[in-house]
């Protein structure tokens, strides 16, 4: 049997912690599970260490182990469940935008590939899906485009901004105002929204609720951001609307409505493209960059604070990944009451064919 010695105990106490944010994550993030308190695997996990090593210690060892494969098998079940659903849904979406067949049976089939590369990769698989993982922060999409321009862009003033890629600061001024459908405000521009609602109860009997967006109104016409200096036109068109929360949100039924308001009272953070239409100027989508955003100048700001913690929150989850992937791949063995940890040529390793087993059989 393998048993924990007493001064393994606060070791393995310790990176049981680390598997509690795991479970954390996975159990709130993927299955949505409302822990309450959010806190309390980082109560469990030590627990249950604590009672194999009081109660169970010759088996406590390998309690240890099934308490980390935990996390990996907690989480190839939520990533398949995802999947499924998210597959499920894009198709629904697809239909209702009425999509060619063929792209959703290719998008379907490309699916298929990443199951089955999946299950083929064994446990090199944790490797890809760190690296999407990865890949998916640092590629381009609307959001990462424009909090990294504004990362290195100086907010200029109205008067003085340069043609080009610009960032301004300011208050927005309808020059035609609309009307929300829903609380009839008087604003410069809305988002209405309106999502499905779906319920769940699990086998504990929680329930819980995801929404699933069905329709969008977007309603905007040109408008004014004002600052102390002066004023510019804004052309709405590709406008994207960045960390922004709802006003006024209802549930009626099965439906969610929601809206988002552009007001005249909120400062608002503009990236986009400053051009001379005429003897005029106005800002409008960068063809060049890509970008044309705006979000409420406090988050942006409340983003900016809480980055660098972010970052090392981030920068913690990847050293622990690493460390839970060395030790998958370190040989181990037990003699009794002793662990044997071999030394591994890590260069024969990187240099195999990880598919040399599968398609040799």
């Amino acid at each position: 049997m393998f048993e924990i010695s007493l001064g393994m105990l606060p070791i393995l106490l310790l990176f049981s912690l680390g598997i509690a944010l795991f479970h954390t994550f996975i159990l709130s993030g993927i299955f949505n599970v409302r822990l309450k308190p959010i806190w309390i695997m980082f109560l469990v996990d030590p627990a249950i260490l604590g009672i194999a090593f009081l109660f169970f210690q010759k088996e406590s060892g390998f309690i240890f182990i099934g308490l980390f494969l935990s996390v990996f098998v907690m989480g190839i079940i939520g990533i398949i469940k995802q999947g499924i659903q998210s597959t499920i849904e894009s198709f629904r979406d697809q239909r209702k935008k009425k999509t060619p067949v063929w792209k959703i049976v290719g998008g379907a089939l490309l699916a298929l590939f990443a199951y089955l590369a999946f299950f083929y990769l064994g446990i090199y698989s944790f490797f890809l899906i760190f690296s999407v993982i990865i890949l998916s922060a640092i590629l381009p999409n609307t959001t990462n485009r424009f909090y990294f321009y504004q990362r290195v862009l100086p907010t200029s003033t109205i008067q003085s901004v340069a043609m080009g890629l610009a960032e301004i600061s300011g208050k927005a001024k309808a020059i035609q105002p609309v009307t929300s459908p829903d609380t009839d405000t008087v604003c410069v521009g809305y988002i209405y929204t309106v999502d499905e609602i779906s319920t769940s109860t699990d086998d504990d009997g929680r329930t819980s609720t995801s929404y699933h967006e069905i329709s969008r109104k977007t309603n905007l016409n040109h408008f004014y951001i004002e600052d102390e200096t002066g004023k510019i036109e804004i052309v709405p068109d590709k406008l994207q609307w960045i960390s922004f929360s709802p006003t006024h949100s209802r549930e009626d039924g099965s439906r969610r409505y929601q809206e988002f308001i552009l007001d005249e009272k909120t400062d608002f953070l503009l990236i986009g493209q400053a051009f001379y239409e005429g003897s005029t100027s106005i800002f409008r989508f960068d063809e060049g960059k890509k970008v044309f955003g705006i979000a409420p100048l406090d988050m942006v700001n409340f983003a900016n604070k809480w980055r660098p913690l972010k970052l090392r929150a981030l920068t913690t989850l990847a050293c622990i990944a690493v460390l839970s992937a060395i030790i998958l791949f370190t040989p181990i063995t037990i003699h009794g009451n002793t662990m044997v940890i071999e030394q591994r040529n890590w260069k024969e390793i990187l240099k195999s064919n990880p598919f040399e087993g599968i398609f040799n059989r």
